[in-house]
């Protein structure tokens, strides 16, 4: 199996002739209508490209460009609608009316370009998991001039689709320009025309959630390449002490670089609407041990496949200001809103920068922990051990999977308001549990009936305090 099948997309595409694009949303035109995000890019988008070359297909002033990466032989471009599903594809599956289209300008005739439609929840990257069985193609017939592809569906081939995907399961689409080649040519792409989608449904404002404690639980991953300093997770705290009685904690070395950064991720879930960090509604915290007072810290909530380093502030969402003020002891940084850079939607924040002492040369050694922010759209933790905060502690559910009666058992340090409910791959709540109730602190065990939700995977979400602590489901 190659790369490109292990991944996200199809074996192979059929090539199939060009029709009128009648295709019922536009998706992204690069100006005024913008309703997708693209959480996965192999090569390089810019989205606010200049147009190289007006014509009758295609006058906007702005499209976008994509440099494909030529180190992988099946690149991909993901298109996500924000905060909504498309509704029904198989109208497009059958080759009728309604077909997916893009203007595209291609430095040759002859390129291939595919689209292959997913369930990005179902996709893990043990492939075909996810995938529609049915595949998009199309052939550019001109060179350095804009033309609107408009894309023929073929069945996938055997095996090479899931089976348990149906047409009302879609929620993103995946373009490939010149799959199985290194082709690492520059194309540009405008008006993005796809499938009708459900009525977008307003995502959840996000609560805070324990990212990274370093002993245990860890819903952020850290990108090296985009980071500036050394960090060293799961090292051994340097001072036990009242304000951190953690054993293990994490040390980050900053680098000489003026604006040093350590860049990190959310893990298999974007960010929930931050629109609550945004009016202070909510804080995000963090657990220092620093040299001195008076080092600034700021964070940084932005859209990875806008913002890069030499582009500010494109992509950047809001940033967050804290300051120390111990030497040499541990303290709990509280992050203030401090500005819009940008305007980049609440609801598309899939990258968070930390910037230690911006705007300065100086080399130093600081040690963080228990790092919160903003909660995570779905998110399954992979740990199997006790969820816990400060506050409340939140077991695995049992049985699990589970067909019928659920037990679902908790634990509050202390007396706290309490919600719990239950969601399902969309992000959908299908049962509330406990919505906002004062509870004393002990021990707790919700009861979920199971046999009143279809066969999947859900989210059990539990929020104490502000904070929610969530574990998987699995019905049969």
């Amino acid at each position: 199996m190659n790369n490109f099948t292990k991944l996200l997309c199809a074996a192979a595409l059929a090539t199939g002739a060009t029709q009128v694009a009648s295709a019922q949303t536009l998706y992204d035109n690069f100006e005024t209508t913008r309703i997708v995000s693209y959480p996965l890019v192999e090569g390089t988008l810019v989205q606010n490209a200049p147009n190289p070359g007006s014509n009758a297909v295609n006058s906007s002033p702005t499209c976008a460009s994509y440099a494909r990466a030529a180190a992988s032989q099946y690149a991909v471009l993901v298109v996500k609608p924000n905060s909504a599903v498309m509704a029904s594809v198989a109208a497009y599956a059958t080759g009728g009316a309604k077909r997916i289209s893009v203007k595209f300008r291609s430095p040759a005739a002859g390129v291939t370009v595919g689209v292959v439609l997913q369930n990005s929840r179902l996709n893990t990257g043990n492939y075909p998991t996810g995938k529609f069985g049915t595949e998009f193609t199309a052939v550019t017939t001109v060179a350095n001039a804009w033309e609107t592809l408009t894309f023929t569906p073929s069945p996938a081939g055997g095996g090479n689709y899931d089976p348990t995907v149906a047409a009302t399961d879609i929620d993103q689409m995946l373009f490939q320009v010149a799959p199985n080649s290194n082709n690492g040519s520059t194309y540009y792409l405008d008006d993005i025309m796809g499938p009708e989608l459900m009525t977008v449904v307003p995502t959840a404002p996000a609560v805070r959630q324990l990212y990274d404690n370093y002993e245990g639980t860890r819903a952020i991953k850290y990108i090296a390449y985009k980071s500036s300093g050394g960090l060293k997770v799961d090292t051994l705290n340097n001072a036990v002490s009242a304000a951190n009685p953690s054993a293990r904690v994490a040390r980050y070395t900053r680098s000489a670089n003026q604006y040093d950064a350590l860049v990190m991720q959310p893990r298999g879930a974007a960010l929930a609407d931050v629109t609550n960090f945004k009016n202070n509604t909510l804080h995000m915290t963090m657990k220092v041990f620093s040299p001195a007072p008076g080092i600034p810290f700021q964070l940084t909530l932005q859209d990875s496949t806008v913002a890069t380093g030499p582009n500010y502030p494109a992509g950047r969402n809001s940033e967050y200001t804290a300051t120390t003020t111990a030497t040499n002891a541990w303290e709990t940084l509280t992050f203030n809103y401090s500005a819009t850079p940008s305007g980049t939607a609440n609801t598309s924040v899939n990258e968070i920068v930390l910037l230690i002492s911006s705007n300065t040369y100086v080399k130093q050694k600081v040690y963080i922990d228990d790092f919160y922010g903003p909660s995570l759209v779905g998110y399954v933790p992979t740990a199997t051990r006790t969820i816990s905060s400060d506050f409340a502690a939140f077991a695995p559910a049992y049985p699990n999977p589970t067909s019928g009666l659920t037990q679902l058992p908790f634990s509050l340090q202390k007396q706290s308001v309490v919600s719990l409910a239950v969601f399902d791959n969309l992000g959908r709540r299908v049962a509330q549990l406990i919505d906002g109730e004062t509870r004393p602190a002990g021990q707790f065990t919700a009861e979920l009936n199971a046999a009143k939700l279809a066969p999947g995977l859900y989210t059990c979400r539990l929020t104490v305090a502000g904070v929610a602590l969530s574990r998987p489901l699995s019905v049969e």
